[in-house]
């Protein structure tokens, strides 16, 4: 049986971010676009994080968790995401924000022209 990849995958990179994560998380996994994988790397957070992304990975295969084993620095926890990413598509989610129910759809309409090498929204899709 193949395993059908992911056409995009999203990065969240994170640290001591459990009060704001939820609602972020919840905000992907509502979208009308269903083929992604979610990313998460957290950079040996001190709260809740790790119990809340395990509770979440448990329940979504889509999803995909990682605890850092001590802070790597922003940057690299960026890279790390991005670096895990297997869809054709990546997108980041800062831990804080939200996505519409339709913004990765909407995005993907953006790559109908193969010309097209990134898009992007100047509103809230």
């Amino acid at each position: 049986m193949r395993i059908k990849q992911p056409l995009v995958s999203i990065g969240v990179p994170t640290y001591n971010r459990s009060r704001f994560l939820r609602e972020a998380i919840d905000s992907v996994l509502n979208q009308t676009y269903t083929n992604f994988e979610l990313i998460i790397s957290d950079n040996a957070s001190t709260d809740d994080t790790e119990r809340l992304c395990k509770e979440y990975s448990n329940k979504d295969k889509r999803i995909k968790y990682f605890r850092q084993k001590e802070n790597i620095g922003i940057d690299a926890n960026f890279y790390f995401v991005l670096n895990e990413a297997h869809g054709e598509y990546f997108a980041w989610l800062p831990d804080d924000d939200l996505y519409s129910p339709q913004f990765i759809e909407k995005l993907l309409e953006g790559f109908v022209d193969e010309s097209v090498a990134g898009v992007f929204c100047r509103e809230i899709c």
